[in-house]
C-alpha cells in the first residue's frame, strides 16, 4: 500500500522512517489544546472541499525544511487511517462549538502570539477528478481568508502571513495585485517546496 501525494508516494515503511520517534503535532478541527510556545507553530490555509490533499504534502515539506519538532493545526477532518492522523493529539472536543471559531483561533495564535510561526496559504487548484461539488465556487472560504488577513496586515505589518500559489490559480493576478497595492512589495511563493523555504526562514528569525 502507498500513500500517494501529487508529485511524490511514500510506501509505508518510508512513512514511518520519516515520522520514527518525531515530535511533530497536528492539530485537527476542532480539537483545543494549548500548544507549547517553545515549538514552531503553522496553520495550513487554503482550499479545502474539491482540493487535492496540498495539506499532506505541505506537512511532509515542513517536516524536511523546518524539522521534526513542530505545530501544524490543519483545517482537514482527517480521519483515522489517514497517513498522518497518528500525529493528532489529543484535547478538549468541545470548547469549539463549530470549526470556523476553531480555524479563527489558531490562524491568529499563527500570525500573531505563537513566538515562531506563521498561516501558510497555499492556492492550490481544484482537483480534476474530485472537483468541488456542492454548488459553491471553488476556493470560496480562502478568497474571503485572504480578504480579511490582508485587512489585517495593513493595520498591522507584524502579522506572519506567507502565500504560496499555483501558477493557474483562478485571480491569481488580482490577488497579487491587491496585496501589493495594499502592502507594497508582497511576496507569493511559486511552489509548496519554496513556501515551505520561507517558513524554515520565519522561524530562525
Amino acid at each position: 500500500m502507498e500513500c500517494k501525494l501529487r508529485g511524490s508516494a511514500y510506501s509505508d515503511s518510508v512513512r514511518a522512517e520519516l515520522f520514527k520517534e518525531e515530535m511533530m503535532q497536528l492539530i485537527l478541527p476542532k480539537t483545543h489544546v494549548f500548544p507549547n510556545l517553545s515549538l514552531p507553530f503553522f496553520f495550513l490555509g487554503g482550499p479545502i472541499l474539491g482540493g487535492w490533499d496540498w495539506q499532506q504534502r505541505m506537512t511532509y515539506l515542513l517536516k524536511a525544511k523546518v524539522g521534526d519538532e513542530i505545530i501544524v493545526a490543519n483545517p482537514s477532518r482527517y480521519l483515522q487511517g489517514h497517513p498522518l492522523h497518528h500525529l493528532r493529539v489529543e484535547g478538549d472536543e468541545t470548547f469549539f462549538k463549530r470549526q470556523l471559531p476553531w480555524e479563527r483561533h489558531y490562524m491568529a495564535f499563527a500570525a500573531k502570539y505563537a513566538k515562531r510561526g506563521a498561516i501558510l496559504f497555499y492556492l492550490a487548484l481544484e482537483d480534476d477528478e474530485q472537483p468541488r461539488d456542492d454548488g459553491d465556487p471553488y476556493a470560496r472560504d480562502t478568497y474571503g481568508e485572504l480578504g480579511e488577513w490582508r485587512g489585517r496586515m495593513m493595520d498591522d505589518p507584524s502579522l506572519r502571513i506567507l502565500i504560496g500559489a499555483d501558477h493557474d490559480f483562478p485571480g491569481l493576478d488580482v490577488i497579487r495585485r491587491n496585496f501589493e497595492f495594499a502592502l507594497g512589495s508582497f511576496r507569493i511563493s511559486d511552489s509548496m517546496e519554496e513556501l515551505a523555504e520561507r517558513a524554515a526562514e520565519v522561524v530562525r528569525v
